[in-house]
């Protein structure tokens, strides 16, 4: 590799990865306001052609800084480009709906942590004489919980034939991340009721599990934004559709 134009990262940068710059990490991926260019980072430039090394052989390209960043002021301000100049955005968004589905079946996963969990606690617990799986109001939380679990899997399944097939899929994709978020916090929800005071306790992971998923709803983009882009996307093809 030849030596590169270096880059200047001007206004703040948020590191969400939670590493920063003080922990210990090689380096950081930054993506600039303007132009949108994806930005490579480190501290050490040997870190960063050991990246870039790694980056090219995945198949991809790197730009590398040529230069030993070892002064921490000068953190932040030197950096190669990752890509192409202004192709940050366009890169960026080809990645959104496979990360949003893997965080969908991740939780999903967890979800079924907490069903199965609070299934093993309802056949073993008996309540008014027979096991607490029996009772009504139990089998209306378990049965809520097989529906809920299905449907995601459901949505899952048609975002991932979309993406298998070159499409974005960013309207399958939403509408899996929304109603997963949404129907993974009620099953571990149900979970917990189903548990009892267990299921708010150390005693269980159903809690814990409880607090894992909730942020869900938030990152990846909230279920209001899913819901915005979903309805405008809507409502767009009709346009189209009626030629509009």
């Amino acid at each position: 590799m030849g030596v590169l134009d270096l880059y200047r990262l001007d206004g703040h940068v948020g590191i969400v990865t939670g590493a920063g710059w003080g922990l210990g990490a090689d380096f950081a991926v930054a993506l600039a306001e303007a132009g949108a260019d994806v930005v490579l980072a480190a501290r050490r430039a040997d870190r960063l052609v050991t990246t870039a090394a790694a980056v090219e052989a995945a198949g991809r390209r790197a730009l590398v800084v040529l230069a030993d960043v070892a002064d921490p002021d000068q953190c932040g301000v030197l950096a190669a480009v990752l890509g192409e100049v202004d192709e940050g955005f366009r890169y960026v968004q080809v990645r959104l709906g496979p990360a949003r589905m893997a965080h969908v079946m991740w939780w999903l996963g967890a979800a079924v942590r907490a069903h199965e969990t609070a299934l093993d606690y309802v056949t073993s617990r008996s309540v008014f004489g027979r096991s607490l799986g029996d009772h009504g109001l139990a089998q209306h939380l378990i049965a809520e919980n097989e529906i809920d679990l299905a449907a995601t899997r459901a949505l899952l399944d048609v975002a991932r034939a979309a993406l298998d097939g070159g499409s974005l899929a960013a309207q399958e994709t939403s509408i899996a991340k929304t109603f997963g978020a949404e129907a993974i916090g009620r099953i571990v929800d149900r979970a917990a009721q189903l548990c009892g005071g267990l299921g708010v306790s150390a005693d269980l992971p159903v809690a814990r599990i409880a607090r894992e998923v909730r942020p869900f709803r938030v990152y990846d983009g909230p279920s209001e934004v899913h819901r915005f882009a979903i309805a405008n996307r809507a409502v767009k093809a009709e346009r189209q559709r009626l030629g509009a």
